[in-house]
């Protein structure tokens, strides 16, 4: 067992490392740099690392370490909070003030949807018609709107964590992975926020800042289709197995209203 902790633990610790104190430490050295440079000097890197080589010998080297680890994880989680700001941006509806802005948002998406569907000579179906201000936040929505459309209106809300739990470990292995690419993908742009916060004091920093966040934008999308994409597919491949261990199994048909409204009424308990 020790053997198998202090492996556990080395890996821990170097995911640590790799997640969290690299890109802190990075994000406090261009503190430093917006600090002791500015803009008029913004590129005078030899000036700041003579600064930090002086500072070394009145400074403990352990005090220096403690600090440097402070500040980098300090950077660390602030990004990871804006990533989880920004992906509640993405993924959820806009509310309160942002709401006016979001139908404006809509209504350009509804007309560029509809635009596409008159010339590509179709007659779209109402429901899956843009009602979120944002690509991502679409996606998602239609997850459930697609599930329900193929399957009688079963609600995928209280379907997915039931079907989770009765999935085989080698179905859960791709959307885990999924899952946590969109989150690092989020936390991405979360670091491009925080880099672009420094550009008013130092303007490389604003154009890593813009970089970075381009980038985490771009893998998010990709994240959000892939992850939308397996949930899905997870759920035609082993929606048997749950109406089966319902005592319901699949009727060679396909799923029916009647079934799917019984299953609804169960999993949310008549609400």
């Amino acid at each position: 067992m020790n053997p198998f902790l202090q492996g556990l633990g080395g890996k821990l610790a170097e995911r640590w490392v790799t997640a969290l104190v690299l890109p802190g430490a990075l994000f406090v050295v261009a503190v430093v740099c917006a600090i002791r440079l500015g803009h008029h000097n913004a590129l005078d890197v030899v000036r700041v690392g003579n600064d930090i080589v002086s500072a070394f010998p009145r400074l403990p080297l352990a005090v220096a370490a403690v600090g440097m680890l402070l500040g980098a994880a300090a950077a660390a989680f602030t990004a990871q909070a804006l990533g989880t700001l920004v992906q509640a941006v993405w993924v959820k509806p806009w509310r309160g003030p942002a709401a006016w802005l979001a139908r404006l948002v809509v209504a350009v998406r509804g007309w560029r949807f509809d635009r596409a569907a008159a010339k590509a000579g179709v007659d779209p179906v109402p429901a899956y018609r843009p009602q979120r201000a944002t690509w991502i936040g679409e996606r998602f929505r239609l997850l459930d709107t697609r599930v329900a459309a193929q399957y009688q209106g079963l609600r995928l809300g209280p379907l997915w964590p039931r079907l989770w739990l009765l999935v085989p470990e080698s179905a859960r292995l791709p959307v885990q992975t999924a899952e946590i690419r969109f989150h690092s993908s989020t936390t991405l742009t979360g670091w491009g926020v925080l880099y672009g916060a420094l550009g008013p004091s130092w303007y490389p920093a604003a154009v890593i800042g813009f970089a970075v966040a381009v980038v985490g934008w771009r893998r998010s999308r990709a994240g959000a289709a892939a992850l939308t994409e397996l949930i899905e597919a997870t759920v035609d491949t082993h929606l048997d197995v749950l109406t089966t261990s319902l005592g319901a199994p699949l009727p060679a048909t396909g799923l029916t209203r009647d079934l799917a409204a019984r299953i609804n009424d169960r999993f949310t308990k008549g609400e």
